[in-house]
């Protein structure tokens, strides 16, 4: 047992993990949370140019800059910060490190899709409800209250709250498994799977549309009750579970 897991050992190479990938990524990460100041800066010095009052940006428009900003976070972070296992030399000296490949896929997966991207949203979160009081505006008007609330792009959302958080993590977990599973090009491939992914999903609605068109009227109410939330959080959860388990082997079969 102690050669897949052992805590001391875990706890050690954890944190040494941590330390280098903050040291590494620090400052970047923290660009991407202060997007809502510089953004306001830009829009201050407009309406300096421009002689016009200025305002904060809408809640719609920071909604907007708030989806863009995870996007891009969730497909540069895994790259980023484990992209080098693939590397013949950096990823032979990790290879090399007292820790078994069970540990190291936890370490990673905690890393690139817990801690970090809870330290982008709390800078970010916070970052939009300073520059929303320094606006005058009210504190509920920051993204975080109507975040908090389930309100996004001005839609009640709260009950997918849980599946959106849920999908996110699958998605940083994808581009993880481009990010050790391919040598060179790892954004780009991963987007390029993920584009084939989705034709093929795109296929599946289409031949699943196509049957329901000869379906009778009691069917389509089945289908109308159907619990599609509860659906949609057990696939996300089993994307997730193989996610982990690909990773796991991928880190596993490495060869160099």
């Amino acid at each position: 047992m102690d050669d897949i897991f052992n805590f001391r050992r875990f706890g050690k190479y954890f944190l040494s993990d941590l330390t280098r990938l903050y040291s590494d990524n620090w400052l970047k990460i923290l660009c991407f949370g202060l997007i809502p100041v510089f953004a306001a800066m830009l829009s201050l010095m407009f309406s300096l140019i421009g002689n016009y009052d200025y305002s904060y940006a809408g809640i719609g428009a920071r909604d907007t800059f708030w989806s863009i900003s995870v996007v891009i976070f969730c497909v540069w972070l895994p790259a980023t910060c484990f992209g080098y296992v693939t590397d013949k030399r950096a990823g032979g000296n990790f290879m090399l490190v007292p820790a078994s490949t069970f540990e190291k896929t936890a370490s990673m997966i905690i890393n690139t899709a817990v801690i970090i991207p809870a330290a982008f949203i709390a800078i970010y979160m916070t970052s939009d409800f300073l520059c929303t009081i320094a606006s005058g505006e009210e504190m509920r008007e920051s993204l975080a209250v109507h975040i908090g609330e389930g309100i996004f792009f001005g839609i009640a959302m709260k009950e997918m709250t849980g599946h959106m958080l849920l999908s996110v993590h699958a998605g940083m977990l994808f581009f993880l498994l481009g990010a050790v599973f391919f040598r060179k090009g790892k954004i780009s491939k991963s987007i390029l799977v993920l584009f084939g992914l989705g034709i093929i999903l795109l296929f599946a609605v289409f031949f699943v549309l196509k049957n329901m068109a000869n379906m009778s009227v009691e069917e389509l109410d089945m289908i109308a009750d159907t619990d599609f939330s509860t659906w949609a959080t057990v696939l996300a959860v089993l994307q997730i579970i193989v996610f982990y388990i690909l990773i796991y082997f991928r880190i596993r079969k490495i060869q160099y």
